[in-house]
């Protein structure tokens, strides 16, 4: 059991013992309580991939990243956060660098010229915003996977909750 902030560590009167056994009752009480709710959450389905989705985005933006339309993205628009759902209904965050510098890349690329600046600047920034991301999406509690090359897989949140193991379903 977690340890109780008794509003007397030392008791030294009735008065005092009383405060710290309803201290404990309030206690137990919301434990109880939130092993009612935790059941509960239990028996609910898993959440839409579309909502999983907009909530993922809405996270983000208020990270204060600019997350990017969700869209097909153009030359304009190209650059930044991106959160789509891929062919499996599985919610994916990536990094886009600008279409300048990604053209620039794979022309070198295409060249064989895989050690030349704009591919080196490619890749650290993918590297570097890749991990960012990783933090960031951690920091709001999601688990992610990684998606093949750079990116996550955002994993459908457990009902159990972070604090909670996963149980046995029958």
């Amino acid at each position: 059991m977690a340890s109780i902030n008794y509003p007397y560590p030392d008791p030294q009167n009735e008065s005092e013992w009383a405060a710290n056994r309803r201290a404990a009752d309030d206690y137990q009480r919301q434990e109880e309580e939130a092993a009612t709710l935790l059941d509960l959450a239990d028996e609910l389905p898993p959440l839409a991939p579309e909502l999983l989705l907009e909530q993922v985005r809405l996270d983000l933006a208020t990270a204060g990243l600019h997350v990017a339309p969700p869209q097909p993205l153009t030359d304009e628009d190209q650059g930044g956060v991106v959160v789509y759902l891929d062919d499996d209904a599985q919610v994916v965050v990536d990094w886009l660098p600008n279409a300048r510098l990604d053209r620039q890349a794979l022309d070198m690329v295409e060249a064989d010229r895989t050690d030349d600046e704009a591919v080196v600047r490619y890749e650290t920034v993918r590297a570097a915003m890749n991990t960012a991301l990783g933090t960031i999406l951690t920091g709001f509690r999601y688990t992610t996977r990684p998606q093949f090359g750079y990116g996550h897989i955002i994993e459908q949140p457990s009902s159990a909750g972070p604090d909670r193991p996963e149980r046995p379903r029958a």
